[in-house]
């Protein structure tokens, strides 16, 4: 989806399939400091060696490892690391791509904790949505931008705490239904995953949990 969604809006990107290196931000969360500096260091180069000038990020953990870490253990990281939907934004924002999906729908957004906290990239989703002609976007009165709670996902603590990761994804889940919509959105896979649970949960069979690249590929679909 994410690839139609760039190729529709007329960005000229590339991939470098088996070639690309991981961000490696596990070992950085779990401590590991030098091994993630070397790992930095390593991954730069094969990066520079390719050619990459600009990277457009999917995951927020990983795009949040670029931006914000690499620059503190590569000197002179020039690499510029944007998210998927920053740049999603910036073609919308022009008004050259009108979005409408087939049918009205109530939809309420998942603010990705590193997405939200660590890139503070919360207002480009909600832009991204709100252009969307059919769309109504409903947030929880309190939970939501800088403050939404947590999924319970990512940094592999539903792998660790898998019990207490389940009841974070339920609570979660309901927050998000007390607006009433039928359908979530986030910009996670962890994010996606962990609420999709949540919501099995909860018996909220007809809720559908998408990600924004998804939503943003139907609308374009129209």
């Amino acid at each position: 989806c994410a690839v139609n969604v760039l190729t529709n809006l007329g960005v000229d990107f590339g991939y470098l399939y088996e070639e690309e290196p991981c961000c490696g931000a596990p070992l950085y969360f779990f401590g590991l400091e030098e091994e993630f500096a070397r790992h930095c260091q390593e991954a730069y180069s094969k990066l520079k060696s390719l050619g990459v000038k600009e990277i457009i990020g999917l995951v927020p953990s990983c795009t949040n490892a670029l931006h914000n870490l690499f620059p503190n253990y590569v000197a002179g990281f020039d690499i510029e690391v944007k998210h998927f939907c920053q740049v999603v934004w910036e073609r919308l924002s022009t008004g050259k791509f009108p979005l409408a999906l087939p049918e009205q729908v109530d939809v309420t957004y998942h603010d990705p904790c590193q997405l939200a906290r660590y890139l503070g990239i919360i207002d480009e989703p909600r832009q991204v949505l709100n252009s969307i002609k059919g769309l109504t976007l409903k947030e929880p009165e309190w939970t939501n931008r800088e403050w939404a709670t947590c999924c319970g996902g990512g940094g592999g603590f539903e792998v660790v705490f898998p019990e207490l990761s389940h009841i974070l994804a339920v609570n979660r889940a309901r927050e998000l239904m007390e607006t009433n919509a039928s359908m979530i959105v986030t910009h996670c896979p962890a994010c996606v995953m962990q609420l999709e649970e949540g919501i099995k949960d909860l018996g909220k069979n007809n809720v559908e949990v998408l990600d924004l690249a998804q939503v943003v590929d139907r609308a374009l679909r129209r």
